[in-house]
């Protein structure tokens, strides 16, 4: 893990070098950041400062070879070279002259892709299917279950709502459905009946192309978890808790067939606040926490928190 650099008169003078008097600006990868919110992992716009070419690449920390960025696109990179994904983007690291530069990869043939078809047009119609690929291999889709259970039936409706709103917008897909009841799910904290208190979220999220994706996705649910613990001691919620998973398939097809009925017509063990299956451990950090974890009903307890985000919440009460 890298370490933190304290906000001193070094990363000011990387910020005005690169930015002027900017308070605000965009990083290479696109994403916003803010002057004051230097190491800020809490904040929206926290950004830090990396090195182009990796220290364990043979990289120096010199002017030229550093850059300010948000923290997330950090994390993105990390010690890949050249080649790495930030913000759903993709980028290479290449020498000019003395000195390495981030660039996009394939800027010129996406501007190309962008450009709008137009079917009517014979030759362009063609083109576009002859450009037409089908992947190859096995896709992944991801998914999360959320269980809510509220204190009373009275405006549960509304609370349901507001709940569903703000994982659409954490998780970023508007693939979200919901059961008013979890009749044909398990769980250890309530009997099992039908009632107007309860209702099951689903959503999928979509493809999972790298282990990128999937610890983004688990780093989610770790956000929504630690939100829960707030929303259990501010709202009118009685418990929340989480299942995240992925679906594997033969190719693309198979996927858009099948995976939306294949994730809503899943059913979990709810047990814990968060609880994430095989594909999920496999591929992340968790692998390493529950090494010697058995699972059960095929999910592992994954009870994780970010502190200082638990932290600031607890202060708004």
């Amino acid at each position: 893990m890298k370490k933190l650099m304290k906000l001193t008169q070094e990363a000011n003078r990387l910020w005005v070098q690169q930015f002027g008097k900017k308070q605000k600006a965009i990083d290479y990868s696109g994403r916003e950041i803010m002057k004051a919110a230097y190491n800020d992992r809490n904040s929206n716009y926290g950004w830090n400062i990396d090195h182009i070419l990796p220290l364990s690449k043979g990289g120096k920390t010199v002017d030229y070879n550093l850059v300010c960025c948000h923290i997330l696109t950090n994390n993105e990179k990390a010690d890949k070279f050249p080649c790495f994904k930030a913000n759903a983007k993709e980028f290479e690291i290449k020498k000019r002259q003395k000195h390495y530069v981030i660039i996009a990869r394939n800027t010129e043939q996406k501007k190309s892709d962008d450009k709008i078809i137009n079917f009517m047009d014979v030759t362009q119609g063609l083109k576009c299917w002859k450009q037409c690929e089908t992947r190859v291999g096995n896709v992944f889709t991801g998914y999360v279950k959320v269980r809510v259970e509220v204190e009373t039936a009275k405006d549960a409706d509304s609370l349901f709502g507001k709940y569903a709103v703000f994982l659409s917008e954490l998780f970023r897909t508007d693939c979200i459905f919901a059961e008013k009841n979890d009749m044909g799910y398990l769980n250890y904290y309530s009997v099992m009946f039908k009632n107007d208190r309860t209702c099951i979220f689903t959503l999928v999220v979509g493809n999972i192309s790298t282990k990128e994706d999937t610890q983004r996705l688990l780093d989610d649910c770790v956000i929504l978890n630690t939100y829960n613990n707030y929303f259990a001691r501010k709202e009118d919620f009685k418990s929340i808790q989480i299942a995240c998973g992925m679906k594997c398939y033969e190719n693309y097809f198979k996927m858009s067939l099948k995976c939306k009925e294949d994730i809503i017509n899943t059913r979990v063990q709810f047990g814990s606040s968060l609880i994430i299956d095989e594909l999920i451990k496999i591929n992340t950090s968790a692998e390493k926490g529950l090494k010697n974890v058995i699972p059960q009903f095929g999910f592992y307890p994954y009870n994780f928190i970010f502190e200082k985000l638990e932290k600031k919440l607890l202060e708004r009460i």
